[in-house]
């Protein structure tokens, strides 16, 4: 996974591109223009693979045990019954070096799905189970609801696609790839004791995003993009323990931001 993805950062980097060195248009001061630091704030929907979930506790009951293939959802873009998922970025480009970094944070949420039937496999107080149980009620849930959280820095990279005349509206190409750390608040419910967690540095993840950017008004854009995702939670918080799991996500994003020359 990690070869895979430094192969695609040095790929990106390598792509070229016929750009003028002045991305937002209206720049005539010489050097101003070299540099270019943008924002963008919106939403997403996001979509996850099957997983085994572990949870472990040594407490009364203590129980060490696997659930295998459980599948997930998330909180279905703006809901602003509770916390909407949320995406925000923010970074500089480089014009002259065709490159940018920035910070992306995703405000994702994660709901195990109630009333599954799943194999469950492992130990509950000293007990051996191998079988296919009915998952819910006060027996397991699982939210990463206030958010399964990617906190990433990505390499970016620009391609002019079309523009007119006048370079007022101009659409472009935009490629990220990125690592980070995924912290998560979980709100769990395992064999009756509830936990709601604070926020945890629980694991990292790695993604690869493209979209199309729309810009406009020469300092304002529009950006939809998809992101594929790699995400491993190694560490989070349960009552009296800890669980663990990991996933493939697919994510819808839309964006609208701005731009300054620097």
């Amino acid at each position: 996974m990690r070869g895979l993805f430094y192969f695609v950062v040095v790929s990106i980097l390598s792509i070229s591109t016929h750009a003028q060195t002045n991305w937002v248009p209206g720049v005539k001061k010489k050097g101003k223009g070299d540099h270019i630091l943008y924002f963008g704030l919106g939403s997403h929907r996001i979509f996850y693979t099957p997983g085994d979930i572990h949870f472990s506790s040594n407490k009364n009951p203590s129980f060490d045990f696997t659930l295998k293939n459980a599948k997930g959802k998330d909180n279905g873009f703006l809901r602003f019954n509770t916390a909407p998922q949320f995406s925000y970025y923010g970074g500089i480009y480089f014009t002259k070096k065709k490159f940018g970094l920035e910070y992306h944070y995703d405000h994702i949420k994660y709901f195990m799905r109630p009333n599954q039937v799943l194999r469950l496999k492992g130990t509950i107080n000293g007990q051996q189970y191998d079988k296919d149980t009915l998952v819910g009620g006060d027996f397991v849930q699982l939210e990463h609801s206030d958010g399964g959280n990617y906190a990433m820095v990505n390499v970016v990279k620009w391609k002019r696609l079309a523009a007119d005349k006048k370079e007022k509206h101009y659409l472009d190409l935009v490629m990220k790839a990125g690592v980070g750390i995924v912290n998560p608040k979980t709100n769990s419910t395992i064999m009756g004791n509830h936990y709601d967690e604070k926020y945890h540095f629980s694991g990292y993840v790695i993604g690869l995003e493209s979209g199309l950017r729309y810009n406009f008004w020469k300092r304002f854009f529009v950006n939809g993009s998809f992101k594929m995702a790699y995400a491993n939670y190694n560490d989070f918080l349960i009552y009296g323990g800890k669980g663990k799991q990991q996933w493939l996500s697919a994510q819808f994003n839309f964006f609208v931001g701005t731009m300054f020359p620097l």
